[in-house]
């Protein structure tokens, strides 16, 4: 019986995903390509400043900031505490 009801709330989320992703339009960036020479220029920046890394260190650290900054704003909004 619970499963049947948890298929029925997920088909409902993925109908209502479904549909706004419908009505946004497509993405201008999805063919986007860089040309050879700025690839190559960018292979050599990247030896020396590791880009990609850190991106990735930027995004972990505000996904962990934004996750307890949210923690807060329901702890606050709950008045548990001050």
């Amino acid at each position: 019986m619970f499963n049947k009801i948890w298929n029925w709330i997920v088909d409902i989320v993925n109908n209502i995903i479904s549909s706004v992703m419908l009505v946004l339009p497509d993405s201008p960036f999805a063919n986007f390509t860089v040309p050879d020479e700025v690839q190559k220029i960018l292979g050599y920046v990247n030896y020396f400043v590791p880009i990609g890394a850190m991106l990735g260190i930027a995004a972990a650290w505000l996904t962990a900031v934004g996750a307890y900054y949210l923690w807060q704003t329901i702890l606050s909004w709950a008045k548990a505490i001050k």
